[in-house]
């Protein structure tokens, strides 16, 4: 990390202190935007959960349907993903963030202004590149403009702020929409989202890169091979894509379940993803605190296995209101734990990059995630929310399984 010329901290302590202090100032910088940056991104996914009925209503159309704007936009963000991380190794990170950040103020605005189901979708392949680009590249500026414990410390505050979206942003904009209608909240969000793209202009550090000649798409296939040819990595792969099939397709609905089912009011759905969101970030921390001396496979498969009991038993409402809200922080306890534990199953035993094997690991999160959204609203057209609640959990189940074979 530069910081200027080099001052004698004997002949003149003065100056050696206001370079040490500029250095940390802009170091601070660096890591608010990049946390800012993610909870944008992040929020362009898990905004629309507590407002589906509304703009199933505004909008004329059912809530299965409607609840396909996420599986798009995470179907989409497969194949864009992929490229991302070579494109922004090749050309520069702060460049793709930016543009990373322009999509999710695209992909908000767009949602508010939507006056059509046709239209909405629009917001689907600007929410896809925003998720294909910024909360990856952040935590790889994290890695690397950082450096030591203070590189722990950036990526830890980073990935924090992914959960941070569900924590605060979801109940503010819940908050917000009781009073002012879902279409003004979300308007209001894009104009935060290109605020916070401002900021990052201003504080991410510029790449020192000067590629050798244009990137080529052909390369990306040396990249993933190893990863394609190890049945190890691919069952953790398969393992990836059934538990994200099993947590987003249950998280898409369940802001619809609480207002249909239970009779919850915007304000009360939002302030249940809050304690779900809380649960998660807690459940990041103990994965490598309390947690960190239980072998990952274990680990991994007992956590899986429990979001899907935890999940199916909040879907069911067996245990009333009270109990659905009290068992969403468990599940996202067990969730957070399960994904810490398989992200670090994946560095670890790799046979090719990091960088690829994360990449692609996000590609089938996502394609997980479409998968479990799409049957979600095809079991909720059919048979309702029960049977997102029976269903949806085998999926978890069977990732468990996956991970506790070697």
């Amino acid at each position: 990390m530069e910081t200027g010329a080099p001052v004698d901290a004997v002949s003149d302590p003065e100056a050696a202190i206001s370079v040490l202090r500029s250095a940390d100032e802009s170091s601070n910088r660096v890591l608010l935007a990049l946390c800012l940056g993610s909870f944008v991104a992040t929020l362009t996914f898990v905004a629309p959960a507590p407002f589906l009925s509304d703009m199933a209503d505004d909008l004329d159309v059912g809530v299965p349907l409607l609840g396909q704007l996420v599986t798009a936009m995470t179907l989409l963000g497969v194949p864009l993903a992929l490229v991302a991380g070579p494109l922004a190794d090749h050309r520069g990170h702060r460049r793709l963030i930016l543009f990373g950040l322009v999509a999710a103020a695209a992909c908000l605005l767009n949602i508010g202004l939507a006056p059509t189901f046709a239209l909405l979708l629009l917001s689907a392949l600007a929410g896809a590149l925003a998720d294909a680009t910024v909360p990856g590249l952040s935590l790889a500026v994290a890695g690397t403009y950082f450096s030591g414990a203070a590189s722990r410390r950036a990526i830890g505050w980073t990935v924090g702020s992914l959960a941070s979206a569900a924590i605060i942003g979801v109940p503010i904009m819940a908050l917000v929409g009781d009073v002012l209608g879902w279409r003004i909240t979300f308007l209001g969000a894009g104009g935060v989202a290109l605020a916070v793209g401002g900021v990052a202009s201003r504080w991410l550090p510029h790449d020192s890169r000067n590629p050798d000649g244009p990137f080529r798409l052909r390369s990306l296939a040396a990249a993933y091979r190893p990863l394609l040819g190890d049945r190890s990595m691919l069952n953790l792969y398969a393992s990836s894509v059934l538990r994200s099939a099993c947590w987003i397709g249950m998280l898409t609905y369940f802001g619809a379940f609480l207002k249909d089912e239970l009779r919850f009011t915007t304000g009360q759905v939002g302030l249940t993803y809050m304690l779900g969101g809380g649960g998660y970030f807690l459940g990041s921390l103990a994965a490598g605190g309390p947690f960190a001396r239980i072998p990952p496979r274990p680990l991994v498969a007992g956590a899986n296995m429990a979001m899907a009991v935890l999940m199916g038993l909040a879907f069911s409402a067996v245990l009333g209101a009270a109990g659905s809200v009290a068992l969403l922080p468990l599940a996202g306890i067990a969730g957070a734990v399960g994904w810490v534990g398989l992200a670090s199953l994946l560095t670890t035993e790799t046979p090719a990059g990091v960088g690829a094997t994360m990449t692609l690991s996000g590609a089938v999160f996502n394609l997980g995630g479409a998968a479990g959204g799409a049957f979600g609203g095809l079991l909720l057209y059919l048979a309702g929310y029960t049977a997102l609640a029976v269903c949806l959990p085998v999926f978890a189940v069977a990732s468990g399984a996956l991970v506790w074979r070697r």
